[in-house]
Formats: structure tokens, C-alpha cells, sequence
């Protein structure tokens, strides 16, 4: 329990009931509907009827999951919203659904509560966790009694992210007294969630690529662009595990000598768009975005949702796309469904980086696919770097605008983006 409560203090209640019913009463008044911790509890006093569930990062792919398959297993139609941290009666019903679900599938087997917990974690989080084509960089800070095995060749376990994956670089912050970035690590293998760790419950297998000389926080505090850098404003407070954009990335690259990063291969991240007759963007040259996002949902809750207020429009997120391959359904989802009075009018697929042609044409593809299926007069390709408006007409779609971010607050100009996507959708 400890463990679980990021080894602080966590004790039980004086006693417990020896009734069921009368323990969930009182741990639920204990806890305050944590479920992670009385579950717990549960599941070690009444390992028949209660399950441990440990609420993750990986709910979302957890109930996209129990989703795809309840074309086979009609009960999980039932669990359309994640259980979260307090969602005790969520939890109660997802409890009851599984180990009917397991004593169904798997009635002869002893050890039911493992095998759920592999099925949830391993399973589903593993199978239906989003995997990103691009590159990433991460920081991770830790504090001096953790700096021992730092200071070896050899690898080391941490604790990690879901979104990590083999080949990720990774930055070492050490914290006071020495506050500085010192050691660079590559991640071996992808996280594995251990539901009974502490922190988040990932952890990773990093291997040293080597140890560089500081690059103090003195230094990138004074640095013109690492200063901008959220975590060097915040001074690393609450940093544990972060991901760097690419500008930051390559800054710290220029901090570290031309003969270390020959040696181990450290390369910097293009952030300029190359000159190509479909990007069609002729503020390009220098765009002001590229390369300062770590994620496209960072993209998106910094760029494209002021967008959307600013035009007025009604929109969902992740919205769920269904279609069939032979006899398989598949699952998509729509970054942004976007509404008016007359209902769907556009939809945006949206991508962390698109530099050239390369790019684009899949991510149109890909928009294209999702706007056939749903029905959409047009679609939207949009990136740091810029937006791209296409019509759709039957299986052909064509270029109406290629925009610069900033172009796009304009609401007045006749080609504005606002207007063109109004007339596509008459």
C-alpha cells in the first residue's frame, strides 16, 4: 500500500469487517473512493469476488480495447466510460463484467486475478497503445540518492513513460546540489506496466550511450532559447519524466562537442520545411511554430482548440471512426469532428511535423480515408508547419488552401479558412 502511494504513508483502518459488503463500506469512506487502493485491499481478502484494478495511462486503451472486442464478448458493451481514480461504482461494474468474463472463458483456471490483470495490462494497454512514427526525446530528473547507478556503463531500470519507445533518447537531469544535465541514455526496450510499482507504474530498460560534461542549469538559464524551455522556467520542480521538443533538442545538441555527437551518433531534428510544390505554404520559410510542440495533443490544446472557439465551430476529439476490412472491424479516431448549425462540416487529421512531401501525401491519405467514411465535404491537414484545406468530391480529393498558422486568425479575408470551409460544406 505504501508502495502504491508513492511510498508514503498509506495504513488501513483500524479493522476491517469480516463481511464483504461492510468492508467495501468502510475502505470506501477510508479511502475516498480510491479504487486503486481498495481494490487492493479487496482482492486480498476477497480474491473470489474482487479484482485488483490499478487506474493507469492506460484506461484509454484499456476501454478502447474491452470496445473492439465486445463484438465477441457482448457484456463489455456495458463499460463506455473509464473507471478513474474515484469512480468506485465504475470500478464495481467493470469487477463484476471481468470475472464473469473469466469464469467463463477460463473456468478451470486457479489464478484468475492474474490472468485478468495480464488480459488488461499486457493485453489490451500493449496491444491498442498508440505507437508514434516520429522520433522522441525525453528528460528525466532525479535526485542524488538515485545518482549511484547513474555514474556506472551499465544499464538501468527506471521508471518510464507508455509512450516510450526502443531507440528514444534520453537526458539525464541530475538535481541539487549538482543541477545539470549530465548523463545521455537510450531507451533498450519498450515499458512494461507493472500494476503494483510506484509512480505511474512503467518502467523501462535505458542503456548508457555516455556521459557528457554538464550542461548546468546556470547555463540553460541564461541560454536565449533553453530559457523559453517550460522546465527551466519552473526551475525542474515536479519534473520526473518529460518529453523535449525538438528546437529544445537540438539546442542541448549545440551544448555538447561535435566530437561526442559524431561518435554516438547524436543528430539534430530538421524543425524547416523543404521547398516542394505540393507544401504550397509561401510563409514557410521561416514558420514560428515548428519544432516547439512535444506531442500532437500539445499541438492541438495550443493551436487548433483557440482555433476552433475562435471560429465558433462545435467539435469532438478523438472522435471514433468504424470500418471494415474483409470480415475484421477496425477502429480510428478523428482528431478533431468539427459541426455547425447543419452538422458535419470538416474534420482535421493533425500531425506533430510535416516538412515535405513525404509527410503530407500519407497524412492526406489517411484524412481522406476518415472524410469518405463519414461522410465529410472536406477534410484538413494540419501541423506546426501549416494547414492544408482539401475538398472531397466522390473519391477525389484536391487542394483548396495551404495556410500559415498565423494566417489563419485572419477572419475578415475572403480566402480565410473559416469562409472556405463554410462554402465546402453548402
Amino acid at each position: 500500500m505504501k508502495q502504491l502511494n508513492n511510498w508514503k504513508e498509506n495504513p488501513l483502518p483500524a479493522s476491517l469487517p469480516k463481511n464483504s459488503e461492510e468492508t467495501v463500506t468502510v475502505l470506501r469512506d477510508h479511502f475516498k473512493d480510491n479504487v486503486t487502493f481498495i481494490s487492493f485491499v479487496l482482492s486480498q481478502r476477497f480474491p473470489e469476488k474482487y479484482i485488483y484494478y490499478r487506474v493507469s495511462k492506460l484506461e484509454e486503451e484499456i476501454l478502447e480495447g474491452l470496445d473492439f472486442f465486445s463484438e465477441v464478448v457482448p457484456e463489455f458493451k456495458e463499460l463506455d466510460h473509464r473507471v478513474t481514480k474515484t469512480g468506485f461504482k465504475r470500478y464495481l461494474k467493470l469487477n463484476d463484467i471481468l470475472l464473469e468474463f473469466a469464469h467463463t472463458r477460463w473456468p478451470k483456471h486457479r489464478k484468475v486475478q492474474k490472468k485478468l490483470m495480464y488480459f488488461l495490462y499486457e493485453g489490451l494497454g500493449r496491444l491498442f497503445l498508440e505507437k508514434s512514427d516520429y522520433r522522441r526525446y525525453w528528460i528525466m530528473a532525479t535526485k542524488p540518492e538515485y545518482f549511484a547507478p547513474l555514474d556506472s556503463e551499465y544499464d538501468v531500470e527506471w521508471s518510464g513513460r507508455k509512450e516510450m519507445r526502443s531507440g528514444d533518447l534520453v537526458f539525464m537531469y541530475r538535481t541539487s546540489p549538482r543541477k545539470a544535465i549530465a548523463d545521455i541514455y537510450r531507451v533498450k526496450d519498450e515499458p512494461v506496466f507493472n500494476p503494483w510499482a510506484d509512480w505511474d507504474g512503467f518502467e523501462v530498460n535505458l542503456e548508457k550511450v555516455c556521459a557528457i560534461n554538464d550542461i548546468s542549469f546556470a547555463e540553460m538559464s541564461k541560454d536565449p532559447i533553453l530559457e523559453q524551455w517550460g522546465l527551466v522556467r519552473r526551475r525542474f520542480v515536479g519534473t520526473v519524466t518529460e518529453l523535449v521538443p525538438y528546437v529544445i533538442y537540438n539546442r542541448l545538441l549545440e551544448k555538447i562537442s561535435e566530437e561526442t555527437r559524431k561518435k554516438h551518433r547524436l543528430e539534430f531534428e530538421p524543425t524547416q520545411p523543404q521547398k516542394v510544390a505540393e507544401i504550397k505554404l509561401p510563409t514557410l520559410a521561416t514558420p514560428e511554430h515548428s519544432g516547439q510542440f512535444t506531442s500532437e495533443t500539445e499541438f492541438e490544446d495550443k493551436i487548433i482548440l483557440p482555433l476552433m472557439r475562435q471560429w465558433g465551430f462545435e467539435y469532438s476529439r478523438q472522435y471514433p471512426c468504424y470500418f471494415r476490412i474483409g470480415s475484421q472491424y477496425s477502429r480510428g479516431r478523428v482528431d478533431f469532428y468539427v459541426r455547425d448549425e447543419k452538422g458535419l462540416l470538416t474534420l482535421f487529421e493533425n500531425k506533430l511535423r510535416i516538412l515535405k512531401d513525404e509527410e503530407l501525401k500519407p497524412a492526406v491519405e489517411q484524412a481522406k480515408s476518415y472524410a469518405l467514411l463519414l461522410g465529410s465535404p472536406s477534410f484538413v491537414v494540419a501541423s506546426p508547419e501549416g494547414m492544408w484545406l482539401y475538398s472531397l468530391e466522390r473519391n477525389e480529393a484536391k487542394l483548396v488552401k495551404g495556410s500559415a498558422i498565423d494566417e489563419l486568425k485572419d477572419l475578415n479575408r475572403e480566402d480565410g479558412f473559416k469562409r472556405l470551409l463554410l462554402s465546402l460544406g453548402q
